[in-house]
């Protein structure tokens, strides 16, 4: 929203630290809420949501975004407006006699300037992420890779939730140098406080192996066998009443994934008539996936762009009909768009006003001021047009290609450069090709029409990468190594740490989620940056749009989810998601345009010609490549040698650092100094 729109008067303190005040309402704020960001379209048709006994509002893949998208109407919401949300939604569960129970399943880290920029990874980001009262929570992998990382959440977050934090698979080496879990106990057992449902709850994680020295995870194929939790899962199916199971953590729900199969078929045998309710994430998508009669899979995608809601009817102890009836009559699904449109809509909101909560709006005020504390909106340029990874076509070199952008404009930016005296620095030659490499998964989001800042450099690769040459290579070799790489799976992860359907799934699932959310399909040609997009509605003017929303919101029909009118042609539509999961076409909340999906690419490529004539290349060519990807590399360079073992070792033997300077070059930097030269 525009900061002139919003402005609520009082004086506050500001957090100390982690003492207890700091997770306590405040009143009277004075408040600029959502800094340079804009008001949601009001003219989104809306489906509503489907109370039931026991409810799911289900949040994962943050990755720091708390201070909202400011460039995407459809995602304006900050952290504030979250906790306003959730706040007035228990509130009115709650007085219907329903149950909510609010669920995380990790990856709270890396992504976003507000969590970045911190000494700390994530010092001031989880200050904000904890003013919310989450039932359960846990971690993910981005939690598990760096040491200090690590270290914090076990240390703040863990005890800040107490029993609401647990681990099942996860363990942690503490001070004392003894394995603990990474949470305060392997489940919960706890009664809801309406309906006083009795909940057993487990948490997972997918079998990562990238863990620093501190932490452990168990493999689900493994926990499954030990007896400690095998005698566990035994004592509460014998002695333990239960009306539902919750797990959730940090893995997908698809049925493809083979871990939540082996996890479920253990369950199921000891609970085979008990409702078990999975809430995952990691693939980045919006997801629902039914598993048998009796138990379904929620997840809800990433970056603040999606709440999920998850509604439980009634229980199946307490209900006559068949099972195989169960779940179509009984679990509703929605994936909330992350903005005050959706968020209003849904607590039978009119006035912002009776919507903001004091807590909210607390936070909504340390989010602006530890933005301006950062210097996030600190501003280099005003990128003309949106650039997308997916929605626009690769192979065409279609101009609103980011990655076509990326390869012709911004990384020919690139210099051989040395910050490490310990390291050797090879320049490549003057008279060789240049080409540089790069995965497409350290590309993480679309690049926005507007300014682009400080903050944009961490939202479109956060990632630290260093540069490795591979000094003249053949060209007729080096130019084969794309295509190899492009032939393979997809590069997330080290292969060799990954089992074979960890890397199938991979393939499917992790290349930017629109692929599997059906984010897309339209001619890209139609594809313009939303005209509407600057309109200025002042806060007067959005509470009488949303008196009038009622004639914006599509009713589901029917318990199957048919709708009689998919679309209200008097309104127009945004791009957005339009998801297709396994329970059909209807889960969004807000009804959208698609766009097309178009291929990406495994890496791409930026290539230099020596002399003045790009026909012609030089009979050598230096190879640059993200450190990250160099098993890869190696891998294609390899194949491309075609079994001559002699050559490969040479070439290999050369390979050394081009550029060490992490900080200063990396991929967010190159688009720094590309936007300061050419976007003012």
């Amino acid at each position: 929203m525009n900061e002139e729109n919003f402005e609520f008067i009082s004086d506050l303190p500001l957090f100390n630290d982690y003492e207890s005040s700091f997770f306590s309402p405040y009143s009277r704020i004075h408040l600029k809420q959502q800094l340079k960001s804009r008001l949601p379209n009001i003219n989104e048709p809306l489906r509503n949501l489907k109370i039931g006994k026991l409810n799911f509002l289900h949040t994962t893949d943050t990755h720091g975004w708390y201070l909202g998208h400011l460039n995407q109407r459809q995602y304006s919401s900050d952290w504030g407006d979250f906790i306003s949300f959730h706040s007035n939604l228990l509130l009115n569960l709650n007085n219907q006699g329903s149950d909510l129970l609010l669920v995380d399943s990790g990856d709270r880290h890396d992504g976003n300037g507000l969590s970045d920029l911190t000494s700390i990874n994530g010092e001031l980001s989880s200050k904000i992420f904890m003013m919310l009262d989450y039932d359960l929570i846990t971690v993910g992998n981005h939690e598990l890779y760096n040491e200090d990382i690590s270290k914090f959440e076990y240390e703040t977050l863990v005890p800040k939730y107490g029993d609401h934090f647990i681990s099942t698979n996860v363990q942690y080496k503490n001070d004392d140098n003894q394995w603990v879990i990474f949470g305060n106990n392997t489940h919960r057992y706890f009664e809801t406080k309406i309906n006083n449902y009795k909940i057993l709850s487990f948490s997972f994680l997918f079998d990562f192996k990238m863990g620093n020295q501190r932490v452990n995870v168990i493999p689900i194929n493994t926990i499954i066998n030990q007896s400690w939790f095998i005698d566990l899962v035994d004592d509460y199916s014998k002695n333990y009443e239960i009306d539902t199971i919750v797990i959730f953590g940090h893995l997908p729900v698809a049925n493809e994934w083979s871990e939540l199969k082996i996890l479920h078929d253990f369950l199921r045998s000891y609970f085979p008539t008990i409702y078990i309710q999975y809430l995952g994430g990691h693939s980045h998508i919006r997801d629902f996936a039914i598993y048998d009669n009796l138990s379904t899979g929620l997840q809800s995608g990433r970056y603040c762009e999606t709440a999920g809601f998850l509604s439980i009817d009634e229980l199946p102890n307490n209900l006559s009909q068949t099972k195989e009836d169960y779940v179509t009559n009984n679990i509703h699904r929605r994936y909330i768009d992350f903005n005050l449109h959706s968020f209003m809509h849904h607590t039978n909101h009119t006035i912002l006003d009776k919507f903001n909560t004091e807590n909210g709006l607390f936070v909504s005020k340390e989010l602006s001021k530890y933005s301006k504390d950062l210097e996030l909106d600190e501003v280099y340029g005003n990128v003309p047009h949106t650039y997308y990874i997916s929605a626009a076509n690769y192979n065409n070199k279609d101009e609103k290609s980011l990655l076509r952008f990326l390869e012709d404009e911004v990384l020919i930016q690139l210099k051989p450069k040395s910050c490490n005296v310990d390291n050797k620095i090879i320049e490549g030659s003057k008279d060789n090709d240049r080409i540089i490499l790069i995965n497409t998964g350290g590309i993480r989001y679309d690049l926005y029409k507007g300014e682009f800042n400080k903050n944009s450099l961490f939202t479109v690769s956060p990632f630290k990468n260093m540069w490795r040459i591979l000094p003249s290579v053949p060209t007729n070799i080096a130019l084969k190594i794309q295509n190899i790489l492009n032939k393979g799976d997809f590069i997330i992860n080290n292969q060799k740490l990954k089992s074979s359907y960890q890397i199938a799934f991979d393939n499917k699932y992790l290349l930017p989620q629109q692929s599997n959310s059906e984010l897309m399909n339209t001619n890209n040609n139609d594809i313009n940056d939303d005209p509407n997009d600057n309109a200025v509605f002042t806060v007067s003017n959005f509470n009488l749009y949303k008196q009038h929303d009622s004639k914006t919101t599509i009713i589901d029909h029917n318990s199957s989810e048919e709708e009689e009118n998919d679309e209200d042609n008097r309104l127009p539509l945004s791009y957005g998601y339009t998801t297709i999961d396994e329970y059909g076409i209807y889960g969004d909340d807000t009804i959208h345009k698609k766009l097309r999906f178009f291929y990406v690419p495994n890496v791409i490529q930026s290539h230099e010609f020596s002399s003045n004539n790009s026909e012609i290349s030089s009979e050598f060519t230096d190879v640059v490549y993200y450190d990250f990807i160099e098993p890869f590399v190696l891998n294609a360079l390899k194949e491309a040698c075609n079994g001559d073992d002699e050559l490969f070792e040479n070439l290999t033997s050369n390979s050394s650092y081009y550029n060490d300077c992490p900080k200063e070059d990396n991929l967010g930097q190159l688009l720094k100094k590309y936007a300061i030269s050419n976007w003012n």
